[in-house]
């Protein structure tokens, strides 16, 4: 438990030397078959490669995520949706290196239907009260076909599909008693939207998101701002002038 609790800190502080602590925390862990444990520290050392900007390491974080899935009980349905979620987020870690490196529409489709495939799977293992996992993975599916709807990267169709996954997220968001949250999906809602031509619905979005945001006061007083000028903006643009 030190050794897990000091590794902890250590990815929290960004440092390096939390693999070293990880690693150690996984032998320890398997050595006295505490196979559960492995598990969690597998799936730490995942977020460290894949978060940490000294280590980051895609294919490193992959493969620890992997081994934290194999290490999950049957019945552990949770954590390996869990896993199965950080697999959609490596695959679209990939999407966006290689769309920032100008790489191929092929390999760009390769990256972001993996990503769908992972998050389909992590959707039909999280249990319903997982109301968080399930709102996050909704919302990465919404990016992906937001993405997936690009020109350069494949059909317009695929914002009915985003729409779909982000008022999902919104739902579990609200579910879990977190407003702010489900005002954050509304508002890229709403610029997603105003994106693609869908002013009088980006408006719909951005006034929720409005409420969403209100009831936290100060607390949001620079989100409630940016949202108030997203309104105003969108208005004027529905004005014509």
């Amino acid at each position: 438990m030190s050794v897990s609790q000091l590794a902890d800190i250590l990815r929290e502080q960004e440092k390096p030397e939390c693999v070293e602590a990880y690693q150690e925390d996984y032998r320890i862990s398997l050595h006295i078959d505490d196979k559960p444990g492995a598990a969690v520290t597998a799936f730490n050392l995942g977020r460290a490669y894949q978060d940490l900007p000294a280590l980051r390491n895609l294919d490193e974080a992959e493969r620890w995520y992997q081994r934290s899935l194999e290490l999950r009980a049957e019945g552990d349905r949770k954590g390996k949706g869990g896993c199965m979620a950080q697999l959609g987020l490596v695959a679209y870690e990939r999407f966006k290196d290689a769309r920032e490196k100008e790489r191929g529409e092929k390999e760009l489709l390769e990256h972001l239907n993996a990503a769908v495939e992972y998050y389909q799977q992590a959707l039909a293992l999280l249990p319903p009260d997982a109301v968080d996992d399930l709102a996050v993975a909704h919302n990465q599916l919404g990016l992906i076909y937001m993405n997936a709807g690009d020109p350069s990267t494949g059909s317009g169709q695929s914002l009915e599909r985003a729409l779909e996954h982000y008022n999902q997220g919104i739902k579990y968001r609200e579910m879990g008693g977190n407003l702010y949250k489900a005002g954050t999906y509304r508002f890229n809602v709403a610029i997603a939207l105003a994106n693609n031509g869908r002013a009088s619905d980006a408006l719909l979005y951005a006034r929720a998101a409005l409420r969403s945001f209100e009831p936290y006061g100060q607390g949001a007083g620079e989100v409630i701002e940016r949202t108030k000028g997203l309104i105003g903006e969108i208005e004027k643009h529905l004005s014509g002038k």
